[in-house]
């Protein structure tokens, strides 16, 4: 009988111990308010404890015990305790409890997908690049890509394995479900260079395990395909420049994208291929606009509307910038990144020709950003402008280029910090970010805002941008407009893109676009 005693005694206090511990309380709080339970309702209680209710655990306690505390003429007995009274706060008596309980987990909302593929190019006769989107998640815990396979359309047998190597811009990169990523898939030897075709087949992570993939064909390549890709990469590129225009969304200010292709059209002189990335900004009334450009060949209109599907920074910016750039490869010499609302100038007596020349063997350059005020214009009868463009009529621009570091000397401000655009040696960059190239990242040229600049009308291609409110003769003295907009002292007055647009205007070739005949 005292060995039984002993051994319920045992068994309290190991219950005591362990429900203070699960419980997060005192243990002399439950010793007060468990210790007249026997060892079979102490199990109980911790056998039948879930974690979801630790809340509450203590008030759960108080209240199973307050109504049947024993007294000293009633010894401590299970029956003390209801069965019926346990059942309803969640707990079960031992004889109740159901040792093959199973919890299901059930899916909500969407997957993340390990990689969507994009578009893909050959580089080289051994080189490829995949460019696409991965999971954010999967790009720090897992290897979206693993492996890249070359397989012969002629001979099944003849495969060629090789790593794949994922390249991330690891900045101008912002927190997003996804990410750009770009699959570089290189052989240790020329792959389908005999003219035959055949298949580029990448192995995605599908799973949380190493064995967890499957294939996935990422281009097809056609008989006489190679014989293509070796004019293309031994002959000059057909264009001096290449645009990559940024994702185009929302409401556009449609005659402000024609302004800007005639502005550019006549800087580039004509050497030129625009590429314009819809991702539902461009409407019908837009496509009547560019379509002569289209016929007349300076302009490609890439739809990629389906990209919402898969959130990215600024609708995919990244992953468009990263397939113009490949897409250009060896069709032009420079590969120029910026958007519809920059307009590039290099002041005289340098030209854009001779710092193309000069930094030919650097793998990019890039220019300053001056913002221009969007409320001042000049009034459009005015006897030296009589221009009606937007364009023709901002002439107020910002002081200093834009510099997010005041630490920074504002004229060569860096990188995103100076919200930088730049211009891409085609066949030198092989991974492209919004304010620099991102691979490789150093070697570049970072001109000085004095010797080339971007001019930034932020905001003008929305529709809702309220421009031109304030409309000032150019022919009042500068003391005379400070009184009559006294913010004006905080610009000048700069007539380039103005006067470089009116020529534009005048440039015959550029009649039939302009007209749309």
């Amino acid at each position: 009988m005292a060995a039984l005693k002993d051994r319920r005694l045992a068994c309290t206090v190991l219950s005591v111990i362990m429900l203070s511990c699960t419980l997060q309380v005192p243990i002399f709080y439950v010793l007060a308010r468990v210790s007249t339970l026997s060892c079979f309702n102490a199990a109980s209680i911790f056998r039948s404890f879930s974690l979801n209710d630790s809340v509450n655990a203590s008030d759960r306690i108080r209240r199973i015990t307050a109504n049947d505390q024993p007294t000293e003429s009633s010894p401590a007995d299970s029956s003390n305790i209801r069965e019926d009274q346990l059942n309803t706060l969640g707990f079960s008596t031992l004889n109740k409890v159901d040792t093959n309980l199973q919890q299901s987990l059930h899916r909500h909302g969407y997957a993340h997908y390990s990689f969507v593929q994009f578009n893909s190019y050959r580089e080289s006769a051994r080189a490829f690049y995949v460019v696409g989107i991965t999971s954010a998640v999967n790009k720090h815990f897992d290897h979206p890509v693993h492996n890249c396979e070359w397989l012969s359309s002629q001979n099944s047998t003849n495969i060629h394995v090789t790593k794949a190597n994922m390249i991330y811009v690891y900045y101008d990169q912002f927190p997003r479900l996804y990410v750009v990523a770009t699959v570089n898939c290189t052989f240790d030897e020329d792959v389908g260079m005999d003219d035959l075709g055949g298949s580029l087949i990448i192995t995605v992570s599908v799973g949380p395990y190493p064995g967890d993939t499957e294939k996935a064909v990422a281009m097809v390549e056609q008989q006489g395909a190679a014989s293509e890709f070796v004019r293309k990469r031994d002959n000059p590129p057909p264009y001096k420049i290449a645009f990559c225009g940024p994702p185009m969304h929302g409401n556009i200010r449609a005659e402000w994208i024609v302004h800007w292709l005639v502005y550019h059209h006549y800087l580039w002189k004509g050497k030129e291929h625009f590429f314009f990335y819809n991702v539902g900004g461009l409407q019908d009334h837009h496509h009547r606009l560019l379509d002569p450009w289209v016929k007349s060949g300076y302009l490609t209109i890439i739809d990629a509307s389906d990209q919402g599907q898969y959130p990215s920074w600024y609708h995919n910016q990244l992953m468009l910038a990263n397939d113009c750039l490949h897409r250009t490869r060896f069709l032009a010499s420079w590969t120029f990144f910026h958007d519809l609302d920059e307009f590039l100038h290099i002041p005289p007596p340098r030209s854009l020709s001779s710092l193309l020349s000069r930094y030919r063997d650097k793998p990019y350059i890039t220019f300053g950003s001056i913002g221009v005020n969007l409320t001042i214009c000049a009034d459009p009868q005015s006897a030296d402008l009589a221009a009606d463009w937007p364009v023709q009529r901002l002439l107020w621009m910002h002081k200093r280029p834009y510099c997010a570091d005041a630490t920074f000397d504002p004229w060569v401000c860096r990188q995103w910090q100076g919200a930088r655009k730049y211009a891409a040696n085609s066949r030198k960059v092989y991974a492209a970010a919004v304010h620099t190239a991102a691979r490789p990242d150093v070697g570049g040229a970072d001109l000085n805002a004095t010797i080339a600049t971007m001019y930034h009308y932020h905001g003008v291609l929305s529709t809702q941008a309220n421009i031109c409110q304030v409309n000032v003769s150019l022919s009042l003295p500068s003391s005379q407009l400070k009184e009559i907009v006294p913010e004006i002292a905080d610009y000048n007055k700069e007539y380039a893109i103005s006067k470089t647009t009116t020529k534009a205007r005048k440039s015959m070739d550029l009649t039939q676009l302009l007209l749309g005949t």
